[in-house]
């Protein structure tokens, strides 16, 4: 077909959400990452996204490594491509709420390692929030601040809100990106048609990105449609992490753009010597890789991201409680209305399915709630975009343990108080304080061990 214009770009996930979404973020460690870098520096693309704060805190408990290498090593190795960290904005390593001060400290240590591109993912999109990690980036020196707008259907998630959130977001002057993020694959041909140009028209000249999952199969048929509507930055994965709850085949994707005619500096023989080397790994550890999901109209009731969704079906299958799936993707739908419709992205994806699990299977509604949706009942994550029904807001603050939440703010305490809390004296990194401030001494001290032996060996 005749050439059309312009370049399409890719920024590669298949180290942080392929891996998250089709192996719960324990399928790669720093040696197999190290293996892999260099046929993403050969492939020519805009950014490589290598982790989140989970996949930090798996290296440290699950493979006894230190998360902060890995960092160095893409540094080392990705001499032009940059590459990114994933946050939330309110947390690092967990789901509890983090002072403002560790969230500066985060992105000092990103920038000191070498990240050069940050994105944040802010379930509530609050503007505030938001911001002021902008503000905290730049002035650790990342280059690329990135926003998601995370995409959710409900009465009330309208082209204005969207439009209204994305003009918020670049009045800062400190974000340079702003991307459509679909973590749970809900978009359509019909959608995208409104709603990627009325978030475009609200950006100015910011840059633009698409980011999908292909949970309801659809994802790959966006993609296309939205180069053809201009979209110039495509968020995709290389097999086995690609497809399923992951995000789209980058060489199908590359496929279908060039056979109309757009054009894409792609390097496809690295990629696939990477595809191959990661299907040797998966095949190692009996790791299945994603495929062609089938269309499946749940998604569209529960809105779960996929990764989450495959995570409560193993635990209910390890508690002999499958058969009740069906009734807590009724109790999902149920309860993120009751709290307002938060958009279901981490963490509040997280605290409406935990909320709905603990409903159907004590068979008392709110009996029991977890301390992330009191925080959340409480405003600690933002204004609901609607209010809490009335009635669940009274059960879950008659809690006797809601009541530290309820009309308080969070402590904002410096790095230095935070440190004497923890007995984290000058003899202890930035590095090492902050994940002994986020996870356990002993799971720190495993880790640290495991490493000094590891590097004992190789010397």
């Amino acid at each position: 077909m005749a050439t059309t214009s312009g370049e399409v770009k890719f920024i590669d996930v298949t180290l942080r959400d392929g891996n998250q979404s089709l192996w719960g973020a324990a399928g790669l460690n720093n040696e197999m990452i190290e293996s892999m870098l260099p046929f993403e520096e050969k492939a020519g693309l805009k950014a490589v996204d290598l982790l989140a704060s989970i996949h930090m805190g798996m290296s440290v408990r699950y493979f006894k490594e230190n998360p902060w290498e890995r960092i160095r090593i893409a540094r080392r190795i990705l001499k032009k491509t940059p590459f990114s960290f994933g946050t939330t904005g309110r947390r690092f390593i967990g789901f509890r709420w983090m002072p403002d001060s560790i969230m500066e400290l985060v992105y000092k240590c990103m920038a000191a390692n070498g990240m050069s591109r940050a994105w944040i993912s802010e379930a509530s999109h609050d503007i505030e929030v938001i911001h002021r990690n902008a503000a905290q980036a730049k002035k650790a020196g990342i280059d690329e601040f990135v926003v998601a707008l995370c995409y959710t259907i409900s009465p009330v998630h309208t082209d204005e809100y969207y439009a209204q959130k994305a003009r918020e977001v670049v009045a800062s002057p400190n974000v340079d990106t702003v991307y459509l993020k679909d973590q749970g694959g809900l978009l359509t041909p019909e959608r995208i048609k409104t709603l990627i140009p009325t978030i475009r028209a609200n950006i100015g000249n910011l840059n633009f990105e698409f980011h999908s999952h292909c949970s309801t199969a659809l994802a790959p048929i966006c993609y296309v449609d939205a180069v053809k509507m201009g979209v110039k930055v495509l968020h995709t994965a290389v097999p086995p992490l690609a497809n399923s709850s992951s995000l789209p085949n980058i060489f199908n994707i590359l496929k279908n753009i060039r056979y109309l005619g757009y054009e894409a500096n792609v390097d496809e023989e690295a990629l696939d010597a990477m595809s191959k080397m990661l299907a040797g790994f998966a095949e190692k550890q009996g790791r299945e890789g994603g495929a062609i999901a089938e269309y499946d109209v749940s998604y569209y009731e529960h809105q779960l991201p996929g990764g989450m969704v495959s995570t409560m079906r193993r635990q209910l299958q390890e508690m002999k409680m499958e058969h009740r799936w069906g009734e807590i993707v009724e109790e999902v739908a149920r309860v993120r209305k009751e709290l307002g419709y938060p958009i279901m992205v981490t963490p509040l994806s997280q605290f409406v399915g935990t909320q709905s699990t603990m409903n159907v299977i004590s068979g008392t509604r709110y009996k029991q709630v977890p301390e992330g949706v009191m925080q959340y009942a409480a405003g600690w994550f933002g204004k609901p975009t609607v209010p809490i029904d009335p009635n669940v807001l009274d059960k879950i603050a008659s809690l006797p343990k809601a009541k530290q939440f309820f009309n308080q703010e969070f402590p904002q305490k410096s790095i230095e108080e935070l440190r004497r809390e923890i007995g984290a004296g000058p003899g202890v990194s930035d590095e090492e304080f902050l994940l002994r401030y986020s996870m356990s001494d002993k799971e720190v001290d495993e880790m640290l061990a495991a490493s000094s032996g590891r590097a004992a060996q190789a010397g």
